[in-house]
């Protein structure tokens, strides 16, 4: 199966933003990745349209961060992440 070169690109930087995360968590590369491919974050890196892909995987992290914290501060839940 052929990837393509934006395919590529988005899967190199769902890792390298998950390594970010899993830093910052303090949790397994692997867990991160799986949080971060569930999240709306991963769904926008993985739409051509938006082109979240241009931007590099701090900023994509930041984005998950984001999103992360609304839906913390919109359940009312004070719990780290």
């Amino acid at each position: 199966m052929k990837v393509s070169k934006y395919e590529y690109t988005m899967q190199l930087l769902a890792a390298m933003a998950s390594i970010n995360i899993a830093r910052e968590q303090k949790i397994s590369r692997t867990k991160a990745f799986f949080r971060f491919m569930k999240s709306q974050t991963a769904a926008m890196l993985f739409d051509e349209s938006t082109d979240m892909w241009m931007n590099g995987p701090d900023y994509i992290a930041d984005e998950y961060r984001r999103e992360r914290l609304a839906k913390t501060v919109g359940k009312g839940d004070n719990q780290s992440f």
